[in-house]
C-alpha cells in the first residue's frame, strides 16, 4: 500500500479546510464593509437630505392694524432676510445646513417704528410669524453709522450723535442742508454769513478749535468727503443727516475732524416697500421781501433859502446853523429802501422716482430754483440739481452701491459790500430813481458837499455793472461689498468730486462816479476747478458669543486733492459795454495770476466695539494719517479714542423710565494746516523775488482732545432727555508768528498756541398727544459754550475779517471772541479812574452827567461844545475789553402737529445775550446819516449838535457805542399743509396717474423779536472775507436776511 496517495489525500483536505477558512475570513470582512459603508452611504444621505433641507419664514408686518411695506425682516446674525411688501407681507428661506437646531433671533425693523424681536429654533420646515410694530413717536430706535464701526443703535452709542431725517425737514426744506440743522441738533450753531441767494449757512459744533481758521466741520455726502459749498446741494434729496460734535466722537475721521463731522446720506430708494414704486412733484412759488427797514437821519444841521433851498457858501459848500444841531426837515422825502428792495421770485420744482423690487433700489431726482432776492435789479441764484442713486445685490454674497450728481448754478450777484455801503450815506431828499442827464436811469450824480465821496446811487451800479457766478459739479460715488461669511464684511469704495467756478466782473467804460464823473472802467475774469477723490477699504468682522457681541473694523483711506485756479484782470477799456479782454487798455496795467494745489493723504484706522450683555458697551479705537499737509519731518499723526457706556435701565427696574444711558468719552482729532503752511513764500517787488514767510518743516496739525459725559433718559413712553458735557482744549494752534530778521524773511506760521472750550448741551423731546389721528410733538434744544485763549507763543494781537475790523483780541487768559476798543464814560467810577490817569484834569465836580448817560464837561453841557468823553484806566489804558460775541444761552423749540390731513409744523429759534460790533451803524457816523443825529423828537434844551454824535464815530476806531447785544427769537420756519384726501385727488387727476396730493404754506425767517438797531441780528462780518463768522460778529454792510412766503403742491403715486 502506498503512502503517498493518503498524504496526498490528507494534504487535499487541508486546502480546502484553509480555502474555507479564508472564505469565511473575506465573507466576514466584505460583511463588515458593507454595513460600514452603508453606515457612511447613511450619513452622507442623511447629512445632504438635511443640507438640502431648508425652513422659510414668511408673515405680515403691521402698525395699529395696517400693512407695513419696507420693514426689515431677517435673522440677523445668519445674514438673511427680506423687506415687505406694500401689503406688508414677507417671506424668505433659510438653508438649515449646520445651523438645525440653532436658536436664533427674527428682527423687524422699520424706519419710525420700534423694532421686534422673536426667538425661533431652526428645523426644516415653514415659520408663519406675524409683527405689529408701534410708531417709534420719539426717534429712541435710529440707526447711526457716523463715528462707529458699523451700523449702531442711538441706545448704544457711548457719545452723542445728532440724527435729523427727512421727516423733520420735508415741511419746509431750507436751500442747503446745512440750514435744515438749525435748531434742530443741540451743539450746532448756525449762522447766515450773507442774505445773498445761494450762500450757504455757517455751522459751528459746540466750541471753536482754530484761532485763525474757520469752524467747519467735516462734510461727507453718500462717502464723498467733500472741500466745496453744500449750497450746491438741494435738501429735497436728503434722507438723513447724522452729526459728530467734536473730537470725543470725530477721532475716527483723524486730522480733518476736530471740528466734527456732519454726514449726508441722498435718498437711495431702500425705504420703500418691497415692489413699491413712488413718484414725487414738488413745487413751491412765493415771494420773498426785506423783513426790516433800517432808518436813517430825517433831519439836517442846515441853513435854508425862503424857497426852501440849502444856503451856500462861496465854495458851494452847505452851510451850517450856528447850533449844528440836526433839526431841520427835508424839502421832501423819499423811501429810498423801497427803491432799492423789491419783493423777489422763490420758485422750486423738485421731481423724484424711486423704486425697490427684488435686489434693486434706486431713487432718481432733478431739482430746479430760483432765488431772486430783494434786490430788484438782480436776478439772484439759480441752480439746478439731477442725481441718481441704485443698489443692487448681485448673489447673497455680493451687492453694490452706486450714486452720480450733476449740478450746475447761475449767480446774478452785484457788487453786495460797495451796494449797502453806499446806501447806508443817503441823504433822504436824494430821488434814486431820477434819471442822469443824459436820460438813462438812475442818476449817479447826488454826491453834495460837505460829505464825503461814499455815498453812491446803488441802483445805478445794479443797473450798469455786471458780477456773476457760474458753478457746475459733478460728484460720483461706488463702493462694493462682499460678505464671504455672515459674520465678515468686506467694502471697498471710490468717490470722486469735481467743481468748477467762473467769477466775472464787469464795470464799463464811461461808468460814472457819484459825482458824475465817467472813468475807465474794468474787466476781471476768476476761473477754478477743484477735484476730490478718496479710495477706501474696510474689513468689518462681527461675532455674537454667549453673553457679548464685538464688532471690529480695519480700514485704509486714500485721499487725493488738486485745485488750479486762473485770474486776469484789465483795470481799463477801450470799448463800452464789451465784456472782453480783447477790449482791455493796453496802457493800462492787465494782471495775471495763476495757482495750482496737490494734497494727498493717507490714512488706516482699527476700530473695535463690545456690546456686553446688551447694557455694556465699550469702543477704542487707533488712527495713524500721513498728509502732505504736514511738515516734511512730520508727515504723520496719531489719534484714538476710548468710550464707554451702561444702560442702567438694563439692570435696574426705574419707575416710569424706559431706557437710562450713561455714556463718557474721550477722543483726540486734528485740523490740518493750509497748503503753503509749511513752504517758504515769497512776493514780487518791483519785478524781484522778496522773502516773506519761512518754512516749517516742523509744523504739525493743531491738536484736539476732548472729553464728553452725558446721559440718555426716555420716560414715560412719551418723553426723551439728553445731556452732555463737552470739555475740548486744541493746541498746536497754527499761526503766523514774526521771526527774527536774520532769517531774511518777515513770520513763519508756527504751532503757537492752545485754545479749550466748554459746551454745555440739552435736548428735551415730548409727545404730548398721539391717538388716533391726532398727533402733536415737541423737541426742545439748548446750549451754551465758553471759549478761552489758554497758551500764545506769540504776543497777543487784534483781529478781525479785515484791516478795517481788527476789533477782537486774542490774548492769553482772554475768551476767544472778546470785543476791545475805546469806552465811553457811563458811570462816575469810570470818571475818577480816568482823571487819577491823568487824562482828565479836574474834578469830579468839573464833569456832568448828560440826558443820554454819558459824562462831558459841566461847561460845555448843552453847548456846541459838548462832546462824550473817553474812558482811562488808572494806568492809562484806553483800549479796554467792550463785548464779548458769545451767547448766554442758544435755544430752539420744534414742533409739529398733525390732525387727520391737516399737519402744522414751526421751528422757533432764540440768541440770548452775545454782542456785535456793528460796524454799519458806526461808519455812517461821520457823515450824520444814523437817526440818533434827528433832534425833533427832543424838548430845545435837551437837543444834541451834530459834532456831539460824530465823536462816537472815532475815525472808525472800536468804541463801546456800537457793541450791540445780538439777542433776539425769531419763528425760523412756519409750514401749514394739507393732505388731500385720495377720493379727491383721483378724481381730476387719476387720468395722469396721481394719487395723492398736499397743499400747503410754508414761511420762512417770518418775525423776529430783537432790540438790535441792525437790518438782522443773525449777522457776521465774513461774507467774503477772513476768518470765524461765530468769532467774528461784526455787522458789515453785509447782503440782509430776508423773509419768504411761498405755496406749496406736492403731487404723488
Amino acid at each position: 500500500m502506498s503512502i503517498l496517495p493518503i498524504f496526498q489525500a490528507r494534504g487535499v483536505d487541508r486546502a480546502h479546510q484553509a480555502s474555507t477558512t479564508r472564505s469565511r475570513m473575506a465573507g466576514f470582512r466584505a460583511k463588515a464593509l458593507r454595513q460600514v459603508l452603508g453606515a457612511a452611504a447613511a450619513v452622507a444621505l442623511t447629512a445632504a437630505a438635511a443640507a438640502a433641507q431648508s425652513m422659510t419664514f414668511s408673515g405680515t408686518v403691521t402698525s395699529a392694524g395696517q400693512p407695513l411695506g419696507g420693514a426689515s425682516v431677517g435673522i440677523v446674525e445668519l445674514g438673511v432676510g427680506a423687506t415687505t411688501a406694500v401689503d406688508g407681507k414677507y417671506q424668505f428661506t433659510l438653508p438649515i445646513g449646520q445651523n438645525a437646531n440653532r436658536s436664533v433671533t427674527l428682527r423687524v425693523r422699520a424706519i419710525g417704528y420700534t423694532p421686534k424681536q422673536a426667538t425661533v429654533t431652526v428645523a426644516a420646515g415653514r415659520v408663519e410669524k406675524d409683527f405689529d410694530l408701534a410708531k417709534d413717536v420719539l426717534n429712541l430706535e435710529q440707526v447711526v453709522v457716523t463715528g462707529v464701526g458699523d451700523a449702531t443703535s442711538q441706545k448704544k452709542t457711548a457719545f452723542s450723535v445728532g440724527v435729523v431725517d427727512a421727516s423733520a425737514i420735508k415741511e419746509a426744506p431750507a436751500s442747503s442742508p446745512v440750514g435744515a440743522l438749525a435748531g434742530r441738533v443741540a451743539g450746532a450753531s448756525v449762522v447766515t454769513v450773507s442774505g445773498q441767494p445761494g450762500a450757504a449757512p455757517a455751522i459751528r459744533l459746540r466750541s471753536a478749535t482754530s484761532l485763525q481758521g474757520t469752524s467747519d466741520p467735516l462734510i461727507i455726502v453718500d462717502g464723498t468727503i467733500t472741500r466745496l459749498s453744500l449750497a450746491d446741494i438741494n435738501t429735497e434729496d436728503v434722507e438723513r443727516m447724522e452729526v459728530i460734535k467734536g473730537a470725543a466722537a470725530s477721532s475716527l475721521y483723524g486730522s480733518d475732524a476736530a471740528n466734527g463731522v456732519v454726514q449726508i446720506f441722498t435718498k437711495r430708494g431702500s425705504q420703500l416697500a418691497e415692489g413699491q414704486t413712488t413718484f414725487t412733484f414738488r413745487n413751491e412759488y412765493g415771494q420773498s421781501w426785506l423783513p426790516n427797514k433800517v432808518p436813517g437821519n430825517m433831519a439836517h444841521e442846515y441853513e435854508l433859502l425862503p424857497d426852501g433851498n440849502f444856503r451856500l457858501d462861496a465854495g458851494g459848500n452847505r452851510v451850517q446853523k450856528a447850533d449844528l444841531i440836526a433839526d431841520q426837515p427835508y424839502p421832501q422825502y423819499f423811501d429810498q429802501l423801497g427803491q432799492v428792495f423789491r419783493p423777489g421770485t422763490y420758485l422750486t420744482n423738485y421731481a423724484s422716482v424711486g423704486q425697490r423690487r427684488g435686489n434693486t433700489n434706486f431713487n432718481v431726482s432733478f431739482h430746479n430754483s430760483r432765488e431772486s432776492g430783494v434786490l430788484g435789479l438782480l436776478d439772484g441764484f439759480n441752480r439746478q440739481n439731477f442725481r441718481v442713486n441704485l443698489d443692487q445685490s448681485l448673489t447673497d454674497q455680493i451687492s453694490f452701491q452706486a450714486g452720480a450728481f450733476y449740478g450746475r448754478s447761475h449767480s446774478d450777484e452785484g457788487e453786495n459790500t460797495g451796494i449797502f455801503f453806499g446806501l447806508r450815506f443817503l441823504e433822504p431828499d436824494v430821488d434814486l430813481l431820477a434819471p442822469n442827464a443824459d436820460g438813462s436811469p438812475f442818476n449817479a450824480n447826488i454826491y453834495r458837499a460837505p460829505l464825503s465821496g461814499n455815498v453812491v446811487n446803488p441802483l445805478y451800479g445794479l443797473n450798469n455793472s455786471q458780477i456773476s457766478r457760474d458753478r457746475d459739479r459733478f460728484n460720483g460715488t461706488f463702493k462694493l461689498t462682499y460678505k464671504p461669511l455672515s459674520w465678515l464684511t468686506a467694502e471697498g469704495n471710490v468717490n470722486y468730486e469735481q467743481a468748477g467756478q467762473l467769477f466775472k466782473s464787469f464795470t464799463p467804460k464811461g461808468f460814472l462816479n457819484s459825482r458824475g464823473l465817467p472813468n475807465a472802467g474794468g474787466l476781471s475774469n476768476t476761473s477754478n476747478i477743484a477735484r476730490t477723490s478718496n479710495i477706501g477699504a474696510t474689513l468689518t468682522a462681527t461675532r455674537s458669543f454667549d453673553w457679548f457681541t464685538n464688532t471690529t473694523k480695519l480700514a485704509y483711506v486714500f485721499e487725493d486733492q488738486s485745485n488750479t485756479g486762473f485770474t486776469a484782470s484789465a483795470g481799463g477799456l477801450t470799448v463800452p459795454r464789451v465784456p472782453e479782454f480783447a477790449a482791455a487798455d493796453l496802457g493800462l496795467p492787465i494782471r495775471a495770476g495763476s495757482s495750482t494745489i496737490t494734497i494727498r493723504n493717507q490714512n488706516v484706522f482699527a476700530i473695535t466695539t463690545f456690546d456686553i450683555k446688551d447694557r455694556y458697551i465699550i469702543d477704542g479705537l487707533v488712527r495713524q494719517d500721513a498728509s502732505s499737509l504736514f511738515g516734511a519731518d512730520q508727515r504723520t499723526a496719531v489719534y484714538n479714542r476710548v468710550s464707554a457706556a451702561y444702560r442702567v435701565s438694563e439692570d435696574f427696574t426705574l419707575p416710569g423710565v424706559d431706557e437710562f444711558k450713561l455714556r463718557a468719552s474721550y477722543g483726540t482729532a486734528g485740523l490740518r494746516p493750509g497748503f503753503d503752511a509749511q513752504y517758504e513764500i515769497y512776493s514780487l517787488v518791483g519785478g524781484s523775488p522778496t522773502p516773506v514767510t519761512l518754512g516749517n518743516r516742523d509744523l504739525q496739525p493743531a491738536f484736539s482732545k476732548e472729553a464728553e459725559v452725558g446721559f440718555n433718559i426716555n420716560f414715560l413712553q412719551n418723553y426723551t432727555f439728553e445731556y452732555s458735557y463737552s470739555d475740548k482744549t486744541t493746541s498746536d494752534q497754527i499761526l503766523l508768528a514774526p521771526v527774527s530778521r536774520a532769517t531774511g524773511y518777515q513770520n513763519q506760521w508756527q504751532n503757537a498756541g492752545t485754545l479749550s472750550g466748554t459746551t454745555h448741551e440739552f435736548a428735551f423731546g415730548a409727545v404730548l398727544i398721539s391717538r388716533g389721528d391726532m398727533f402733536w410733538r415737541v423737541n426742545l434744544t439748548a446750549d451754551r459754550t465758553r471759549q478761552q485763549i489758554d497758551a500764545l507763543k506769540v504776543a497777543p494781537y487784534m483781529a478781525g475779517p479785515d484791516a478795517t475790523t481788527q476789533v477782537f483780541r486774542v490774548a492769553p487768559g482772554e475768551s476767544f471772541g472778546v470785543i476791545y476798543g475805546e469806552r465811553f464814560i457811563r458811570t462816575q467810577a469810570q470818571l475818577e479812574q480816568t482823571i487819577a490817569s491823568g487824562n482828565l484834569s479836574g474834578t469830579v465836580a468839573d464833569y456832568t452827567r448828560n440826558e443820554e448817560g454819558f459824562w462831558v464837561r459841566a461847561a460845555d453841557w448843552r453847548t456846541t461844545r459838548e462832546r462824550p468823553l473817553k474812558y482811562f484806566t488808572e494806568d492809562g489804558q484806553s483800549i479796554v475789553k467792550i463785548g464779548d460775541v458769545n451767547p448766554d444761552l442758544n435755544l430752539a423749540l420744534n414742533t409739529t402737529f398733525q390732525w387727520k390731513g391737516l399737519s402744522v409744523s414751526a421751528l422757533l429759534t432764540s440768541v440770548q445775550g452775545g454782542d456785535i460790533y456793528n460796524l454799519t451803524r458806526q461808519w455812517p457816523f461821520n457823515e450824520q446819516r444814523d437817526p440818533v443825529f434827528d433832534q425833533r423828537s427832543k424838548p430845545a434844551i435837551e437837543r444834541k449838535p451834530v459834532t456831539y454824535y460824530q465823536t462816537f464815530y472815532n475815525s472808525i476806531n472800536p468804541t463801546d457805542y456800537f457793541v450791540e447785544n445780538g439777542s433776539y427769537l425769531r419763528l425760523r420756519e412756519l409750514a401749514v399743509n394739507y393732505q388731500v384726501p385720495t377720493q379727491w385727488v383721483k378724481r381730476p387727476l387719476g387720468m395722469f396717474g396721481f394719487e395723492s396730493a398736499r397743499l400747503g404754506l410754508v414761511g420762512r425767517n417770518l418775525w423776529t423779536s430783537t432790540n438790535y438797531k441792525g437790518y438782522d441780528p443773525d449777522v457776521t462780518g465774513t461774507s467774503g472775507l477772513q476768518g470765524n463768522p461765530f468769532t467774528f460778529r461784526v455787522d458789515y454792510f453785509t447782503y440782509p436776511q430776508f423773509r419768504t412766503f411761498t405755496f406749496m403742491l406736492e403731487l404723488g403715486f
